[in-house]
């Protein structure tokens, strides 16, 4: 009842459309970055055409809205941009990208559900992402199924990323950037025109930032890095040749530390106490008990490397009005990370050494047709072929360290044994894990719009895509006492898929500011493969089959009062079947094809501009998930073994029937709220501009496995953004001061189970089925003040 009559009021709202949409995005030139949301000019569709009149839900975030709103990574744009978000885990590289609650892992061979793309090159690691934007003067953010322009891995939406390209005449900027937590940062950038028709651009930074989390354990301060990115770009006008060529490198050092901290009201007071009690005894120390205050107490000896370059060309020639594009490009991305201990304790028990490594190339032709021309303007399209291919890897090695034996080796000669066994280094590379996957895909793909009659139109596109994977998984134990870890295995794996997704759109377009449509769209995300280590050896069980997707939405796009008040609304519904679900063994995760799913709700965008000097910027996403099929869930983790305190739950708890159950990291709503003031000081050509910002989060589930945990709910929460700054005359200068998060809310960016939870006795303590929980603390309050100058 509630979701009906939720719909119900998204749907008067269309048809009223008296509510303002987003247009978070300026003008794509920096010189119209003034402009009215109305000509926000996106490429969503393979071509130029203002958002207005692209019949798709989609977020555009200009470099001056990333700017006023501190957007300064992947992470932040979900402040920005409604029903996105980007979500980094216990690893430093590991990102997961979502749209419309729906995401996938990161640093697995299991693939993204949100396909991401830099200058239209697909990218397929989300962790090679996580730096620091270098000259981006775009980002796209498209919601729903995008699998007939932007292929297999786009199965709920996609983000595109577009750098800043040179012009034809002489121009750069340079920044500097102080904040706290020891943070500083350089940016610059030069345009160079080297002839009439040939420019170069070359941009760079460099950020050193020392971190915010505090360890007592050995008073150090942790999670900061040190950054650096260089990208040149050559644009060539040849006539009827287009050619743009880059070339980007960055590089990024650092501890990788990221706060897991142990969530002791998820435990009974004597189990918890029973826990510090162990480490004290060991160590003589435990693990902190308040959370939130940038303080944290376990052992860490972490190391952080991450390399990312690649190579592009994108060159148009125009043959009789018609567009023949051909881009190619190569990325290599290495990705390295020392844990100095993976159970998140005090005590010495275990460290890890693991390693990314991705070589991916990318080779697409399009073929666009001139916009409004052929069958006297009533017909346009575009059309192309598609290739990528990607080596990937990953490799592991646990120590067993210390306190090894004696905390997970039962005590008597087994332990006296495994003591032995360490005291003369047999825990050294205890386990070794080797995953090499190898991906090919091809695809052809084809969308036309046709003017059935003014002012109807209907946009048809399909894409059949081929995927051929193989991969070896490798897992060795050198330490017999480790077995409680790692698995030995040896697997070759293999799959073969082909599939053919398409896209249907009945458009009404009455006038310049009107736009409905009626969509349908399905999507898919190719199957693959386990790549995480774990207890229990999976052979062919490593392997998952594709998920696939049904998207029907019902959207507006409007503009009222000459672009004084721009308002987007749009109804969707998303059936997904196969879901790709990952279920926890206490150790590791196992990636499986769960049952049905269905996400729908509304996305409502709007803009007003009362006066040239005040802007308002509103969005608000409602989501209704429910499991429509999961009779074989996880269960709640207490009862994995089936303990007698299970014994009253269907299969001992073990499993669970979810359906009807929400997906975990889908909250009800999402929304943003932001206000711009600009003003003059008198007539000394200084200006300045205020701005305040604030994103909401309802109640959100964000454990790591979908079994309906009460454990790992997070509250709602709101972030507080604002931003000063005076600017010179002509803006040639710029002063700001700025802040994120200056209520310095605490919460859990995301929540897992405590690692041989079992072996700690952290186990339904406080109902049947519960566990220790550990918590991803996000950031806290972070402030700064930076300065910009242009010629």
């Amino acid at each position: 009842m509630k979701t009906k009559t939720v719909l119900q009021v998204a749907a008067s709202l269309m048809v009223l459309a008296t509510l303002p949409v987003t247009a978070f995005a300026q003008d794509a030139a920096p010189e119209a970055e003034a402009d009215l949301g109305d000509e926000i000019v996106v490429t969503a569709q393979k071509r130029s055409e203002r958002l207005q009149d692209v019949p798709i839900s989609m977020a555009a975030v200009s470099e001056a809205t990333m700017a006023t709103n501190n957007v300064l990574t992947v992470q932040d744009l979900g402040r920005v941009a409604t029903n996105f978000s980007a979500t980094r885990s216990a690893q430093a590289s590991s990102i997961r990208l979502a749209v419309r609650g729906i995401g996938a892992p990161g640093n697995t061979a299991t693939e993204p559900s949100v396909a991401a793309f830099v200058d239209g090159v697909y990218v397929p690691r989300p962790g090679s992402i996580i730096g620091n934007f270098l000259d981006i003067e775009g980002v796209e953010v498209l919601r729903g199924p995008q699998g007939t322009l932007f292929g297999r891995n786009a199965s709920v939406g996609a983000i595109s990323f577009r750098s800043a390209t040179p012009k034809d005449e002489f121009s750069g900027q340079i920044g500097a950037e102080a904040g706290n937590g020891d943070r500083y940062k350089l940016t610059g950038h030069i345009n160079l025109p080297l002839s009439e028709n040939v420019a170069l651009r070359v941009a760079g930074l460099g950020s050193w930032f020392k971190g915010y989390w505090h360890n007592k354990l050995d008073g150090k301060t942790y999670g900061g890095s040190d950054d650096y990115a260089g990208r040149a770009s050559i644009k060539a006008d040849l006539g009827a040749i287009n050619w743009i060529v880059r070339a980007d490198y960055s590089k990024s050092d650092g501890d990788g530390f990221v706060p897991a901290e142990f969530r002791f009201d998820s435990v009974s007071a004597v189990q918890g106490a029973a826990f510090r009690a162990l480490q004290t005894s060991l160590v003589g120390s435990a693990n902190d008990t308040v959370l939130f205050d940038r303080t944290v107490n376990q052992r860490v000896t972490a190391d952080y490397r991450d390399r990312h370059w690649g190579l592009s060309s994108d060159a148009t020639l125009d043959v009789g009005g018609y567009a023949l594009r051909l881009i190619n490009s190569y990325r290599n991305w290495r990705s390295s990370q020392t844990d100095g201990d993976t159970i998140f304790t005090t005590v010495p028990l275990s460290s890890r050494q693991g390693g990314f490594t991705s070589k991916s190339h990318n080779h697409e032709l399009q073929f666009i047709s001139p916009k409004d021309e052929l069958l006297g303007g009533r017909l346009d399209f575009v059309a192309g072929l598609y290739y990528f291919q990607e080596d990937y890897t990953i490799d592991e090695r646990l120590q067993a360290d210390a306190q090894f034996c004696n905390v997970l080796v039962p005590a008597g000669a087994q332990r006296t044994a495994c003591n032995t066994s360490l005291a003369a280094g047999g825990g050294v590379n205890a386990t070794d894990q080797d995953f090499s996957q190898s991906v090919e895909s091809f695809a052809v793909y084809g969308q036309t719009t046709f003017k059935i009659a003014e002012p109807l139109s209907l946009t048809l596109g399909g894409r059949w895509s081929k995927d051929d994977k193989s991969a070896v998984y490798v897992q060795k134990r050198a330490f017999p006492f480790a077995a409680t870890l790692r698995a030995i295995e040896n697997a070759n794996l293999a799959l073969k898929d082909d599939r053919f997704t398409w896209r249907a759109s009945l458009n009404y377009k009455p006038n310049r500011d009107i736009l409905v449509f009626l969509n349908y769209s399905t999507g898919y995300k190719s199957g693959g493969f386990n790549s995480g280590a774990g207890a229990t050896a999976l052979n062919q069980a490593r392997i998952f089959n594709r998920e696939t997707v049904k998207n029907y939405e019902l959207g507006a796009k409007t503009t009222w009062l000459d672009g004084g008040l721009i308002a987007n609304l749009t109804l969707y519904r998303m059936d997904i079947g196969g879901f790709q679900d990952r279920a926890f063994d206490g150790v590791s995760f196992l990636v499986r094809n769960a049952g049905s799913l269905r996400h729908q709700g509304f996305e409502l965008d709007t803009t007003i501009k009362p006066s040239d000097n005040f802007t308002v910027n509103a969005s608000l996403a409602y989501l209704d998930s429910k499991f429509t099929n999961y009779p074989g869930g996880a269960g709640l983790p207490g009862c994995a073994a089936g303990p007698a305190i299970c014994a009253g739950l269907p299969n001992n708890g073990r499993t669970q029937d979810l359906q009807g159950k929400r997906l975990n990291y889908a909250p009800e709503f999402t929304g943003n709220f932001g206000a711009t003031w600009t003003g003059e000081f008198g007539s000394s050509g200084l200006g300045w501009s205020l701005n305040g910002n604030v994103s909401l989060t309802s109640d959100i589930n964000n454990g790591g496995v979908n079994d309906s945990n009460p454990q790992t709910a997070q509250d709602g929460y709101a972030l507080l953004g604002a931003r000063f700054a005076i600017n010179g005359p002509d803006d040639r200068w710029n002063v700001a001061v700025f802040g994120s998060n200056l209520t310095n809310k605490g919460y859990c960016s995301a929540q897992f189970y405590q690692v041989l939870d079992t072996a700690f006795g952290l186990r339904n303590g406080t109902f049947p089925g519960s566990t220790g929980v550990r918590c991803n603390v996000a950031t806290p309050r972070t402030y700064g003040v930076s300065g910009t100058f242009r010629f």
